[in-house]
Protein backbone atom coordinates (compact mmCIF):
# COMPACT_ATOMS: atom_id res chain seq x y z
CA UNK A 1 0.00 0.00 0.00
CA UNK A 2 1.42 3.32 -1.08
CA UNK A 3 0.77 6.00 1.51
CA UNK A 4 -0.53 9.36 0.26
CA UNK A 5 1.92 11.19 2.53
CA UNK A 6 4.89 9.74 0.61
CA UNK A 7 3.40 10.88 -2.69
CA UNK A 8 2.61 14.30 -1.19
CA UNK A 9 6.20 14.70 0.04
CA UNK A 10 7.49 13.74 -3.40
CA UNK A 11 5.24 16.29 -5.15
CA UNK A 12 6.02 19.11 -2.72
CA UNK A 13 9.76 18.44 -2.79
CA UNK A 14 9.71 18.34 -6.61
CA UNK A 15 8.09 21.78 -6.57
CA UNK A 16 10.69 23.13 -4.14
CA UNK A 17 13.59 21.62 -6.10
CA UNK A 18 12.29 23.18 -9.31
CA UNK A 19 12.17 26.57 -7.56
CA UNK A 20 15.76 26.07 -6.41
CA UNK A 21 16.99 25.06 -9.87
CA UNK A 22 15.17 27.92 -11.59
CA UNK A 23 17.06 30.42 -9.43
CA UNK A 24 20.35 28.51 -9.60
CA UNK A 25 20.36 27.90 -13.35
CA UNK A 26 18.72 31.16 -14.34
CA UNK A 27 16.42 29.38 -16.78
CA UNK A 28 13.83 31.79 -18.15
CA UNK A 29 11.30 29.10 -19.05
CA UNK A 30 11.52 27.37 -15.70
CA UNK A 31 11.41 30.71 -13.89
CA UNK A 32 8.28 31.71 -15.80
CA UNK A 33 6.65 28.43 -14.82
CA UNK A 34 7.57 28.94 -11.17
CA UNK A 35 6.25 32.51 -11.26
CA UNK A 36 3.01 31.10 -12.63
CA UNK A 37 2.73 28.75 -9.69
CA UNK A 38 2.95 31.77 -7.41
CA UNK A 39 0.81 34.34 -9.17
CA UNK A 40 -1.94 32.26 -10.80
CA UNK A 41 -3.36 30.90 -7.52
CA UNK A 42 -3.36 34.42 -6.04
CA UNK A 43 -5.01 36.15 -8.99
CA UNK A 44 -8.63 35.11 -8.14
CA UNK A 45 -8.14 36.15 -4.51
CA UNK A 46 -6.82 39.52 -5.64
CA UNK A 47 -9.79 40.01 -7.98
CA UNK A 48 -12.29 39.50 -5.15
CA UNK A 49 -10.51 42.14 -3.10
CA UNK A 50 -8.30 40.17 -0.70
CA UNK A 51 -4.98 41.90 -0.03
CA UNK A 52 -2.56 39.22 -1.25
CA UNK A 53 0.05 41.48 -2.88
CA UNK A 54 2.28 44.19 -1.43
CA UNK A 55 1.13 47.67 -2.38
CA UNK A 56 4.55 49.33 -2.64
CA UNK A 57 5.75 47.70 -5.87
CA UNK A 58 5.43 49.27 -9.28
CA UNK A 59 5.17 46.45 -11.82
CA UNK A 60 4.76 42.92 -10.53
CA UNK A 61 4.07 43.16 -6.81
CA UNK A 62 5.39 40.36 -4.63
CA UNK A 63 2.99 38.46 -2.40
CA UNK A 64 2.60 39.71 1.15
CA UNK A 65 2.49 37.40 4.18
CA UNK A 66 -1.18 36.57 3.64
CA UNK A 67 -0.43 35.79 -0.01
CA UNK A 68 2.39 33.42 0.92
CA UNK A 69 0.12 31.62 3.39
CA UNK A 70 -2.52 31.22 0.67
CA UNK A 71 0.08 29.93 -1.81
CA UNK A 72 1.35 27.34 0.66
CA UNK A 73 -2.18 26.28 1.61
CA UNK A 74 -3.26 26.10 -2.05
CA UNK A 75 -0.40 23.91 -3.22
CA UNK A 76 -0.47 21.73 -0.12
CA UNK A 77 -4.17 21.07 -0.78
CA UNK A 78 -3.65 20.42 -4.49
CA UNK A 79 -0.77 18.05 -3.83
CA UNK A 80 -2.69 16.25 -1.09
CA UNK A 81 -5.65 15.72 -3.44
CA UNK A 82 -3.33 14.40 -6.16
CA UNK A 83 -1.50 12.16 -3.71
CA UNK A 84 -4.76 10.68 -2.43
CA UNK A 85 -6.02 10.08 -5.97
CA UNK A 86 -2.78 8.46 -7.15
CA UNK A 87 -2.63 6.32 -4.02
CA UNK A 88 -6.18 5.06 -4.56
CA UNK A 89 -5.51 4.25 -8.20
CA UNK A 90 -2.30 2.38 -7.39
CA UNK A 91 -3.92 0.48 -4.53
CA UNK A 92 -6.90 -0.56 -6.70
CA UNK A 93 -4.65 -1.85 -9.44
CA UNK A 94 -2.52 -3.81 -7.00
CA UNK A 95 -5.58 -5.26 -5.30
CA UNK A 96 -4.75 -3.78 -1.90
CA UNK A 97 -7.89 -1.70 -1.60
Amino acid sequence: MLKPIRIWIYLASTHLVSVFFSTLLGSDRLSAFIAGTLYLPLWPFSKIGLPVFQRNSWMIPPPNLFGWVLIIFFWATVYWALATLVSRIINRRSGAA
